[in-house]
């Protein structure tokens, strides 16, 4: 077990004194007692989020609950049904100016 045993080493490779090795020691301790803390707010604060946000989801499905079936709000359009078009007009209006833009474009990169 002796074989084992290795001397805290300081920055320069020297062995420390036994008060170097216990102020190391310590304020390891102090770290680890600080990191320890800091996990359990962490912890404490996502809990807390967990809760809230079960909360809502409990409040969301009431609210599921409440509308009824068939109702706007729960009805998903089926993939087959055509999307909503625009009138004719406003179509045929789309389609002249971008064939005008692209004539206009053509003629402007032709002539430089």
């Amino acid at each position: 077990m002796a074989e084992n045993w290795k001397d805290p080493l300081d920055d320069d490779g020297l062995t420390l004194g036994p008060e170097e090795a216990l102020e190391r020691e310590i304020a390891r301790s102090k770290a680890l007692k600080v990191e320890r803390l800091q996990l359990r707010d962490r912890v404490e604060k996502l809990e807390t989020r967990v809760q809230s946000l079960e909360t809502q989801k409990a409040a969301l499905e009431a609210q599921m609950r409440n509308i009824p079936p068939g109702s706007p709000q729960t009805t998903i359009p089926h993939p087959s049904q055509k999307p909503p078009s625009f009138p004719a007009g406003w179509t045929l209006f789309l389609w002249v100016f971008n064939m005008i833009a692209l004539a206009f474009l053509i003629y402007f990169l032709g002539k430089s």
